[in-house]
């Protein structure tokens, strides 16, 4: 078996657990992660020595290293957004990645980083504090700024801009020096790219055609094609690891699997996905061969990637309504599904049709006509590059070692998270439980109480009642919220 160390970009399960449940129960790899508790609580850095301590000993003897270089440098993804770390400690903790190579010249280390986010919104939940009230405005400074250095807008309409927005010195000077600081880790660590860093990719969540983020993405295309590296950015964020397990997988098999994607209509190709800045198939195709696999057309293809979109804007989740959903033509695009999976072939399932959840209605056609549990794979939850990560590792395994216990397992569990929590409990709660349970969104009251204990009721009262190919087989055994909000929630599932 090849030994696997994997430091993932922070605890929540969708880093932390995905990568362990998806790589186990095979003679293939063997892989090893920190303990959970060593790696910080939201916005609580890990601490960087045991860290360090984690990695000298497990990568000794170790064949890879999947690395989440933002948890090394800074203990998280969201404490790359809030800490005060001189960048003399951040560039060592960087040349720590050539201290692991030198201490095993055989150590295969694949990475992957973030171009820091800047969210369009006003929240301080995952930002420095005073995000809560002048985030909004911090993004439009930084849309004013990137159209006025393009030559887009005159002087005086940046300046009025610039005046009108009115964001506090103190607080653009800690946002920006901190982004300054990421931004020279970054370019230090692609530095690494074809010596300690085997392979390497560059993330970005939340991203948007202009502002400050984008303004350093341009930084980094630039400085890649000075040093002539083949990297780009694409968007994504916690589906990284992922991504880098299933090219691990791929480099132990010596093969990469070819994939096709499949759309409902030809235009839906073309759909810019909610928090993201470019059209779907780009990240699509960024996506597949991130994870090691290869892009093919329908004659050739070991996967076929189910892609449900809309034919036109994308909405949230809880906004299910809009002809650009009703042009899909979902009878259609499920019986060619089904027609691959009665032919044998692998059919995964991005259900990206919607931002933070899955399509019930879509999710049940599939249940009816193919069933979920014969999936070569399924996700639907948070960004579309989330979703695609996840399941393209999930097919990509499922293509090397069948339709296993571990395969129908995490298949069972998105069901529940993505579908019946994403889709249907989390907004239940919100509208109907939190006052009466004396709590908000972002205050859950604890990682285990009133809150999970209701999410856990409405999990199978709907799971029973819109699922039951999954209810029947598979039951929650733990249910907890990872960062005491709503927003996301912690399931272990087994079978009955």
């Amino acid at each position: 078996m090849k030994k696997i160390v994997y430091l993932p970009l922070d605890e929540r399960p969708c880093n932390y657990d995905f990568c362990g449940f998806i790589a186990q129960n095979n003679n293939d790899i063997n892989l090893v992660r920190p303990e959970k508790s060593d790696l910080g609580l939201k916005k609580k850095p890990a601490e960087y020595l045991k860290v360090k301590s984690f990695l000298s000993c497990e990568c000794a003897d170790a064949d890879y290293l999947i690395l989440a270089v933002d948890m090394l440098l800074y203990g998280g993804i969201v404490p790359s957004r809030l800490h005060c770390l001189p960048q003399e400690e951040i560039f060592s903790r960087v040349d720590f990645i050539k201290t692991l190579k030198e201490a095993n010249p055989n150590l295969k280390i694949f990475a992957f980083s973030l171009v820091m986010r800047c969210p369009t919104y006003s929240s301080g939940d995952e930002e420095p504090d005073y995000y809560e009230v002048y985030g909004e405005r911090i993004f439009r400074y930084g849309v004013n700024e990137h159209k006025y250095i393009d030559n887009l807008i005159a002087k005086d309409e940046y300046e009025t801009e610039k005046n009108r927005l009115n964001v506090p010195e103190k607080y653009l000077n800690d946002y920006l020096s901190r982004r300054k600081e990421n931004l020279s880790a970054l370019l230090r660590t692609l530095k690494l790219v074809g010596g300690a860093i085997d392979e390497f990719l560059i993330l970005q969540d939340d991203s948007n055609p202009y502002g400050f983020t984008a303004l350093d993405q341009r930084k980094v295309k630039e400085f890649t094609q000075s040093e002539k590296i083949n990297i780009e950015v694409h968007s994504g964020a916690d589906e990284g690891g992922l991504a880098l397990l299933a090219r691990t997988l791929t480099r132990i098999k010596g093969y990469s699997p070819k994939i096709c994607p499949i759309y409902p209509k030809d235009e839906c190709k073309n759909v810019i996905p909610l928090f993201e800045d470019r059209e779907v198939y780009k990240s699509v195709m960024a996506q597949i061969e991130s994870a090691g696999a290869s892009v093919t057309g329908e004659n050739d293809a070991d996967i076929y990637l189910f892609c449900n979109l809309p034919v036109g804007k994308m909405q949230n989740i809880d906004n299910l309504v809009g002809k650009q959903y009703d042009d899909r033509n979902l009878p259609a695009f499920v019986e060619k599904a089904k027609n691959l999976y009665m032919q044998g072939k692998a059919v995964a399932i991005a259900d990206i049709a919607y931002s933070n959840g899955g399509d019930i209605k879509f999710a049940k056609m599939l249940s009816k006509s193919i069933g979920l549990l014969n999936l070569a794979g399924y996700a639907g939850w948070n960004t579309s590059s989330n979703t695609l990560g996840t399941v393209i590792c999930q097919a990509i395994f499922f293509y090397f070692y069948g339709n296993t216990k571990t395969h129908r397992l995490f298949t069972a569990e998105r069901v529940y998270e993505d579908l019946s929590y994403c889709s249907y409990v989390r907004k239940y709660i919100w509208d109907n439980e939190l006052e009466k349970l004396n709590c908000t969104y972002f205050n859950s009251n604890g990682q285990r109480g009133v809150v999970s204990e209701r999410a856990e009721e409405l999990l199978n009262e709907f799971t029973s009642r819109e699922f039951s190919e999954i209810y029947e087989k598979y039951k929650i055994v733990d249910c907890y919220m990872p960062w005491s909000r709503l927003f996301e929630i912690g399931l272990k599932i087994e079978e009955r």
